[in-house]
Formats: structure tokens, C-alpha cells, sequence
């Protein structure tokens, strides 16, 4: 099975390596910011304070928990793993530290995943709320191919990242759910 994976690891990034192009790739170097520890953190931080001003103290602690126990998880488990990143060659620009898991993918699937959760909640059925899913949807993935199509990281290392991240934006949930039902 881990051959399996390598196998694919290494076919997807070749792949990939052969269809970039310049204007693609200034593209997804912006998106892939949209992945990164200080805009992410940066919007936590402003969304974190929002919710405390309007007193609603679960939800701020909740992406707490999200976005920065999946930011350390992945941290830790970078050093614990210590799997190299993709030859620096394929890379459209070149990336330092340790390639598993992503945290682009992590911090993605944590960030914007725990915002899916609060608009499922809070947001009333309809329209509106299906196009606000669907675009943190995309964003969500968008990052994580960002992340592919620069050459930074294996499959598996985004597939980690996005399981990681998910993992924890459920366990935000899961913080706000707990909560709630002790006020």
C-alpha cells in the first residue's frame, strides 16, 4: 500500500509539473495565501474577537481549538514525520520545512471548514446559505490543489492536511456543541 501511495505521489506530481504555466501559477500562489499561517490566523484572531464582543464566547473558543490545535497538531507531526518535501526542481516556488501534513491543506479544511459549521448553523435554508457553502467549499479545495499544482507537496501530504484540518474543525464543533449545553 505505501508503495501504492509514492507510486501515486510521484504520478501526480509529475503530471501536474507538465501542465503548469505561468499564469496559472501566479493564480494559485495567491490562492494558496488564503491557506497560510498568518492569514488564517489573522482571521481568527478578527473573527475570534468578533464573537467575544457579541458575547458568544462558544464560538470564538471553538475555532480556537480548530484552527490552532490543528496549526500545532500539524506542526508536531511535521517534526514526528520529517518527510521531505518534492524535489525543489518541480516546485513553482520554492518551499522550506517538512512536507507531511500539509498546512495549507490543515489550516484550509480547519479554518474555513469550522465557518462551513457556524453558516450551517446560523444561516437560515436557502439559497443564500447554499452559495456561501459551496464557496467556502471551493476555497477549501482550491487550496489544497494550490498546494499540487506549485509542486510543494505530495497527494498524500494534502490528503493528511484536509483529513487533519477536518478532524479538527469537527472537534470545534463538537467544543461549541459542549458549551452551549452547559450555559
Amino acid at each position: 500500500m505505501i508503495q501504492y501511495l509514492a507510486a501515486l505521489d510521484e504520478q501526480v506530481l509529475q503530471y501536474l509539473y507538465t501542465q503548469r504555466d505561468i499564469a496559472a501559477s501566479l493564480s494559485f500562489i495567491g490562492i494558496t495565501e488564503l491557506g497560510s499561517t498568518a492569514i488564517v490566523s489573522g482571521l481568527t484572531l478578527c473573527i475570534g474577537i468578533f464573537f467575544v464582543f457579541r458575547r458568544q464566547i462558544p464560538y470564538a473558543v471553538g475555532l480556537a481549538v480548530s484552527v490552532f490545535g490543528a496549526g500545532g497538531t500539524a506542526l508536531l507531526l511535521k517534526e514526528l514525520i520529517r518527510r521531505a518535501r518534492p524535489d525543489v526542481t518541480l516546485q513553482a516556488y520554492a518551499e522550506t520545512g517538512f512536507s507531511f501534513p500539509s498546512g495549507h491543506a490543515t489550516l484550509a479544511a480547519a479554518f474555513y471548514g469550522f465557518l462551513i459549521y457556524l453558516v450551517w448553523r446560523m444561516m437560515p435554508a436557502g439559497h443564500r446559505r447554499t452559495v456561501v457553502l459551496a464557496v467556502l467549499t471551493l476555497i477549501i479545495a482550491l487550496i489544497a490543489f494550490s498546494r499540487l499544482y506549485l509542486g510543494v507537496h505530495y497527494l498524500t501530504d494534502v490528503m493528511g492536511g484536509l483529513l487533519l484540518g477536518g478532524l479538527f474543525a469537527w472537534i470545534g464543533s463538537l467544543v461549541v456543541t459542549r458549551m452551549e449545553r452547559q450555559n
